[in-house]
């Protein structure tokens, strides 16, 4: 063999064996930046919502959690290359609900470029991760990814975690008119108290698709009073607005409406919230109701000032992908849903 191939061979055994996993503030702060600014803001890829000035607002923000949680914070480096970072994040809303430990991989970036190297420092993050999970006796652990990230998402996959979940992100764009998707029979007003008992009996009769489903952990009953608990939420933190459709003086189905304070007022742009929600009513399914109310928030946010809307779907709610066609939403990529249950390694 020639001499070049063994030192070649050499080169990437050497590159391999320097990596480390490091914390966040013993890592180069410039570096970290220039990571995060390439990484797409999730759920934003693929989407014009995505600029600089989101890029930079995302990195501040992980930046202020590093500062107030830097145990939870992991970076791989090789030499004084920054591969990835991520953060080990407690999930508080599934933890409290259900009695037991879930955590995510949150607040992620890397760079997917098919080497050897990269592999590697993915796999060495993800088992630097897991093993602070399971130190936490963390149940379950979630991750997401786009689904383009390839090598990201064998190295969870080869780290333990499977398949969950799937969601489609699409854009709405605000110059769009979906004046011809309202119901003229529909009267679109804001919530009140006693429409709280007919969200949580739409969730409790209403066939939704989740992951969570599919674990015995987490009791499907407990799982309705969760998500129609959003709803509660925006209504009395005044965190948005809940639009409610009825007729004939009837519950239809409930929509939010949130966008983002914090994004606002630090940049100064109109986004909306990541996670909405909407719920139909039995009695509405089939009959326009969820398009109806979405036309009509589509009004709502255009006079917020607002010139994309981020929209998203389980990728089995098939009606609603139905829905994303009519309104003639434009795709911005698929999300991977991942999940390790550590339930069984405490």
């Amino acid at each position: 063999m020639p001499r070049f191939f063994y030192l070649g061979r050499w080169k990437k055994w050497y590159d391999i064996v320097n990596i480390k996993i490091i914390k966040w503030q013993d890592a180069n702060i410039d570096r970290l930046r220039e990571l995060y600014i390439r990484f797409p803001y999730p759920p934003y890829f693929g989407s014009p919502i995505l600029n600089e000035k989101l890029q930079e607002y995302r990195f501040r923000c992980v930046q202020q959690d590093a500062e107030a949680s830097p145990e939870t914070f992991f970076v791989a480096v090789n030499k004084e290359n920054i591969l990835c970072a991520a953060q080990l994040q407690r999930t508080t809303y599934l933890s409290d609900n259900f009695g037991i430990e879930v955590a995510s991989i949150g607040n992620e970036a890397f760079e997917c470029n098919n080497t050897l190297e990269n592999t590697q420092v993915f796999l060495a993050l993800l088992k630097n991760i897991v093993g602070s999970a399971i130190k936490k006796k963390v149940a379950f652990l979630m991750a997401s990814a786009a689904s383009n990230c390839h090598q990201w998402i064998r190295a969870l996959e080869d780290t333990g975690f499977r398949y969950a979940d799937g969601f489609i992100h699409a854009v709405e764009d605000m110059k769009e008119d979906y004046n011809h998707l309202l119901l003229s029979k529909m009267i679109v007003r804001d919530l009140i108290k006693a429409d709280f008992e007919e969200i949580l009996f739409s969730f409790q009769n209403v066939p939704f698709p989740s992951y969570l489903f599919h674990e015995q952990e987490f009791e499907r009953g407990k799982i309705s009073h969760l998500y129609a608990k959003r709803y509660r939420e925006v209504y009395e933190n005044k965190a948005g607005r809940v639009f409610i459709g009825e007729i004939d003086g009837r519950f239809m189905g409930a929509l939010n409406g949130i966008i983002e304070p914090r994004i606002f007022a630090e940049t100064g742009m109109v986004v909306n919230h990541l996670s909405q929600g909407i719920i139909l009513h039995p009695r509405a399914i089939g009959k326009g109701v969820a398009l109806g109310l979405i036309a009509f928030r589509h009004n709502w946010y255009r006079e917020k000032g607002m010139p994309y809307c981020y929209q998203g779907s389980n990728i089995n709610n098939i009606p609603m992908i139905r829905g994303f066609q009519k309104m003639k939403l434009k795709h911005a990529g698929i999300e991977i849903k991942m999940v390790m249950r550590l339930k069984d390694r405490l």
